[in-house]
Parts: C-alpha cells; sequence; structure tokens
C-alpha cells in the first residue's frame, strides 16, 4: 500500500491519483475503485513466481485465481479474471453471477472455475449442470456428503475434481484456537481417494489446503506446507498421476504497512515444496493462489470531509467525519483488521492528537489506534475543510456493509467513482450516485404507507 501513496504539493496523491482534485470535483463522501490496481496486483505476482519459477528450475507453474468473495463489483472479477488465470466462487450465486461475468468475454470463458466452500443442493446441482454443459468447471470436495451428490447424478463426462484437506490449526487468537470448519477430515479423504476408482468420471487433480496469508508467520506457513505434502499430496499422487496441482487458497501475504519480499516468499514456497518432492520422487505440482484481499483490498480508497470538531474529552479532541466508521471500515469492527486512515489535505498544517467519530448517534462508531489512543490529523484552522482518506477498504467492504442498502441513522452511500488508465490517458465514470432520501425512503418501503 505504502509504495502507492505520495506526498505532492500538499496533498496526497494515490496510484498517482490526487485525491482532493477529485473530491473538488465530485465531492464527499466519495468512494474510488481503481481498477488498475487490481491490473497490477495480479501482472505483479504472476511475473513474480514466473521468475522464481525460472529461478529454481521448478517444473510447475503458478496459477492465479481470483477469489470473488472478497469484492462482488463485476468489473473487478472481470479485470482480475482477464489478466489472471481464473476465478473461484463459494456460493450458488457466486456461480451463477460468475457464469454471467466469464460469459461476457469468450477468453474469459475458456478459463477455470474452482468451486469452493461448503456446497448445499442449488451449489451442488448448478455445478453439475455446468459440467454437463462444458463449462470449465472444477468442484473443490469440502466434505463426504458432497462427493456422494456428485455420485449419484451419474455425470456421463470425465470431469475435474478437487479434495480440500483439513488440517487443525496453528493459529489462535488470546490464547484460542482458529479452528476452521472446512475441508475433509482424515478419514473422509481416506475414504474417497479409496473409492475414486470406482468412478473413472472424476478426474483428481488438485489438493487444496487454505494457507493463511494475511498475518504471515514464516514458521507456521513452512508446517502447513510440510503436513499437507507429506500427508496428503505425496501419498496421493502416487496413487493417481492426474494429480497435478496444489491449490493454496487464499495463501499470499498483504501486510498493512510494510513493504513484503514476495520473491523470497515465493521462493520459500517453491523450495519446500520442490525439496520435498524430489526426496519422494514425485512431480512437482502447479501451484494455484486464490486471491481476493491481495487483489482487492488497496484497490478502494474512501473519502470523508471532517465535518466538525467536539472538545469532550481533554487532550483528544473528536474529528467527526462527515460519514459513518462502521460503515466505511465493517472489516474493522467485525475482524479487527487494520486500517490505514490518512488526511489527504492541510499537510502542511500542525498536527494534533485527536480521534475519529461518525456523525451517528453510535457510541461505538469511533476509530482511533488502540495501542496509542490517538490518531494524528492536521489542526484545522478557521474557514479550512479537512478530507481523510481510508485506505484498503476494497475487500469485503461492500458485502459486510450491505451496499445500496439501508445504513446505521440512514447515513446515506457515498458516490462511487471508478478510475482507470486507457491507452496512457486517466479515465474515470461514476457508477453510482450518493444515496439521496428517495433512495432511502424506496428501502424502508415508506411508499407502502401511501397504499
Amino acid at each position: 500500500m505504502k509504495e502507492d501513496v505520495e506526498v505532492i504539493s500538499n496533498n496526497l496523491v494515490y496510484n498517482n491519483v490526487n485525491l482532493v482534485e477529485m473530491v473538488e470535483k465530485f465531492g464527499s463522501p466519495l468512494k474510488i475503485t481503481f481498477l488498475d490496481l487490481i491490473k497490477k496486483r495480479v501482472i505483479t505476482l504472476k511475473e513474480t513466481f514466473e521468475k522464481v519459477i525460472k529461478e529454481c528450475n521448478y517444473s510447475g507453474s503458478f496459477y492465479c485465481i481470483n477469489a470473488n468473495k472478497a469484492n462482488y463489483e463485476a468489473i473487478g472479477i472481470k479485470i482480475a479474471t482477464e489478466y489472471g488465470d481464473g476465478v473461484e466462487c463459494s456460493s450458488y450465486n457466486d456461480l451463477l453471477l460468475t457464469k454471467s461475468i466469464v460469459s461476457t468475454d469468450k477468453n474469459l470463458k475458456k478459463k477455470p472455475i474452482l468451486c469452493n466452500g461448503f456446497k448445499d443442493d442449488d451449489y451442488v446441482n448448478q455445478i453439475i449442470k455446468m459440467i454437463n454443459s462444458g463449462w470449465n468447471i472444477e468442484p473443490i470436495i469440502d466434505c463426504k456428503a458432497e462427493y456422494e451428490k456428485y455420485k449419484a447424478a451419474k455425470i456421463t463426462k470425465k470431469f475435474n475434481v478437487g479434495l480440500r484437506i483439513h488440517i487443525p490449526s496453528l493459529y489462535s487468537e488470546d490464547g484460542v484456537i482458529l479452528n476452521d470448519r472446512f475441508g475433509l477430515i482424515k478419514e473422509e479423504f481416506d475414504y474417497i481417494i479409496d473409492d475414486l476408482k470406482n468412478n473413472p468420471n472424476f478426474v483428481l487433480t488438485t489438493i487444496h489446503f487454505h494457507q493463511r496469508g494475511f498475518d504471515f508467520e514464516e514458521e507456521k506457513f513452512i508446517e502447513n506446507i510440510n503436513k499437507v505434502f507429506n500427508n496428503y499430496y505425496i501419498p496421493t499422487c502416487k496413487k493417481y498421476d492426474t494429480l497435478c496441482n496444489f491449490d493454496m487458497g487464499g495463501g499470499t501475504p498483504l501486510p498493512a504497512k510494510e513493504k513484503f519480499d514476495y520473491e523470497r516468499w515465493a521462493r520459500l514456497l517453491l523450495t519446500t515444496i520442490k525439496k520435498i518432492c524430489e526426496k519422494e520422487n514425485v512431480k512437482e505440482p502447479n501451484l494455484i493462489s486464490e486471491n481476493g484481499k491481495y487483489h482487492h483490498k488497496d484497490s478502494c480508497v474512501s473519502i470523508y470531509e471532517i465535518a466538525g470538531v467536539k472538545n469532550t474529552e481533554p487532550g483528544y479532541p473528536w474529528y467527526i467525519i462527515k460519514g459513518s466508521l462502521v460503515i466505511a471500515i465493517p472489516e474493522y469492527y467485525a475482524m479487527g483488521e487494520p486500517m490505514e486512515i490518512e488526511p489527504i489535505n492541510l499537510l502542511e498544517n500542525e498536527r494534533v492528537k485527536v480521534r475519529l467519530a461518525g456523525i451517528t448517534c453510535d457510541c461505538d462508531d469511533v476509530y482511533f489506534e488502540k495501542k496509542l489512543g490517538y490518531i494524528e490529523m492536521p489542526i484545522i484552522k478557521e474557514n479550512q475543510k479537512l478530507y481523510i482518506a481510508i485506505l484498503g477498504t476494497g475487500s469485503y467492504q461492500d458485502s459486510m456493509s450491505g451496499k445500496g442498502g439501508i445504513h446505521h441513522c440512514l447515513v446515506p452511500e457515498e458516490k462511487d467513482l471508478v478510475i482507470y488508465t486507457e491507452n496512457g490517458e486517466l479515465n474515470y465514470f461514476v457508477r453510482k450516485d450518493a444515496q439521496n432520501i428517495k433512495d432511502i425512503k424506496t428501502l424502508t418501503s415508506f411508499n407502502m404507507l401511501k397504499k
């Protein structure tokens, strides 16, 4: 994120765009999506792995897949899939949306669709329907019951499948182990591996283990890779020569505030796998990375005006934003995800320790750095306006805040602006205007009172 931020003439510039100029042109609150950043993330990661694969003489390839669940804006999914190698979805409606998006482009339609998550009947039936229609689609089987549904469907053509495995988590928070519900336990995995020989239309291509990435910890990362390969990939590879992929899920680290050495990380991953495979005399797999936060998080910036200042606590004035922090950064409240909030103007002014608050009536609608008890912002002098940018709001925010819906204290959604470069020229369009009272009345079913 830091590499995309700079200060020019006392204004904050993000991804080569002067944010103050955007606010002056389009007003605030304003959400900006930078399509170029999504494209850049995909291309950069692919180039990094291609370079390291060559250096390490690694025989497999790297495939960069877009994880839709991070951001369901169709144009963002299309860009990430266009420059990447495929798309991953996690629900029935997600699959229907994916089908519609990739159908708009014959080149996108050729790319694989990986289907993850726990699958209800609607989801499974749609996967079966698309297999029978010739789509390049691969279910990643999450439990024995799902496997039995595909068997019962009596699919007559060969189709690729993956197996998601469950490994007890090494990660904890406040002493509590962060387990998850996904993947096949060992007994289910062994049953399917043994039973696949009776179902020749099932082509096993992929072993999938979701490797946490955002909070990268090298020792735990390597321990998990060793468990996956020694206990699952290697034994299965010796039974099924069709197995050729290791899907590490959302395993791409994304530090919030510091530069990360992606080449070193890729080299660590590849050399670890290569060493295991050479020892066991099995082929080195292709690597699949399902990227959600990595692709989308830093592609969006939300900008708010400071509506006023209140002094109810000694030492820390409240800077009241013209909006709601609960709406602006739901991932911070729901998951404790770190955020980066910066002033975009008045950067020449002296800084003061403040706390941010939304304009709602909710006492929890506040933000400051927990370890410090404050954040620093420019002093606002008479007749000056201060605008702040919340950086990195591109993943999960829309779905968690309920974009297009009713919000806390009926605070309206911001104007939604999309920016991209084409033929060296900066282009932009307003995807959606800010909500107004008419929109809000419609959402609250106000018109029903007139009947």
